[in-house]
């Protein structure tokens, strides 16, 4: 018996902020969390949901009219026809899921970023969906965004001429925060070459997840530098990037101020920048895009945007970049993952 395939059936893994709380906690007319997208969208089913607190399971379980609850995903998995499962999981236990997953009949993975605690583990990670064609997405939701794929067609167009400077501005953990922005970066100027860094002086206040201040060298030769900040005292999260004939000043939150270069016509000595609109309408979240993606790669047998070597090259980078500071400032060079 062949079953046709109207929706598939899904499960999320994890009831905390990404997994629920932020549609609740958070005004926005778009779903923010997995529960949200998956309830939102006409190809899937939420069939059941999993967590160690069994108070989530209740309340939540309640809330979206699921049956079918979990303490143990191993459970879950043995007990459920699932097609697609998110796990929202801390990333300590990203490997064992995504294990566990692997021997079911999942088809697809939407996995919370950072993509593992370890490369080895990251590794296995990627090696595993492989060899079970299953489609992993890592939920580096800027690249599920048309804002920022707007915005690397405008850098890498001449009208904004060659790149002279890169710097961004974060807080918050070179994990926990970097790893998004550091595949930003990818995204934008390409794979990193060479890390330098150093331990901020502005704490992260984040166990295990220091802030790191340091420089990124591109295989293009482009250079960036980070500088964190202390999100205690107010949250900083931008990106300012200078090309010979304009500028975009990036809040990472989503918006931008976009400058273009106009001829000198007052006598002045320099060029002058002119401020100019720039309006992306978005028409989903940026991580409803990225499950659209997703049931999208199953269906057609295609790569996912943020596949698992995005999610390895991000680590990777957030981790040399430890190790250089752990070991005075000294360069590291990032090698290219082989399976």
């Amino acid at each position: 018996i062949v079953r046709i395939l109207m929706y598939y059936n899904c499960a999320v893994i994890g009831l905390g902020r990404i997994g629920c709380e932020f549609d609740e906690k958070l005004s926005s007319s778009k779903p923010l969390t997995h529960t949200g997208i998956i309830l939102n969208n006409k190809n899937s089913k939420l069939i059941a949901l999993c967590d160690v607190d069994k108070n989530k399971l209740k309340k939540y379980g309640k809330k979206f009219q699921i049956t079918n609850l979990y303490s143990d995903y191993n459970e879950m998995f043995k007990n459920e026809n699932l097609d697609c499962v998110s796990i929202c999981t801390p990333p300590n236990s990203h490997y064992e899921i995504t294990k566990a997953a692997c021997s079911s009949s999942v088809k697809g993975i939407f996995l919370e970023k950072p993509i593992s605690i370890s490369l080895e583990q990251s590794k296995k990670i990627i090696k595993l969906c492989k060899s079970k064609n299953i489609k992993l997405q890592i939920d580096h939701q800027r690249r599920f965004s048309s804002f920022y794929h707007k915005i690397k067609s405008e850098i890498n167009n001449p009208k904004f001429g060659s790149i002279q400077s890169i710097n961004l501005n974060y807080g918050a953990g070179i994990i926990n925060t970097g790893t998004h922005i550091l595949d930003l970066l990818r995204f934008f100027f390409g794979n990193i070459k060479t890390v330098k860094g150093k331990f901020s002086t502005n704490i992260s206040n984040i166990l295990d997840d220091p802030n790191i201040d340091g420089t990124l060298i591109f295989e293009s030769g482009l250079e960036c530098t980070l500088k964190s900040f202390n999100v205690k005292n107010f949250g900083i999260l931008e990106c300012d990037i200078i090309g010979s004939k304009g500028r975009f000043q990036i809040n990472l939150a989503n918006s931008t101020t976009i400058y273009s270069k106009i001829n000198n016509n007052q006598g002045l000595v320099y060029h002058n920048l002119i401020h100019k609109p720039f309006i992306v309408n978005e028409e989903s979240s940026e991580i409803m895009n990225g499950f659209k993606n997703l049931l999208f790669c199953i269906k057609n047998n295609t790569d996912t945007i943020c596949n698992g070597f995005d999610g390895y090259y991000s680590l990777q980078s957030s981790l040399s970049l430890i190790k250089s500071a752990k070991n005075n400032s000294k360069k590291i060079n990032l090698s290219k993952l082989k399976l």
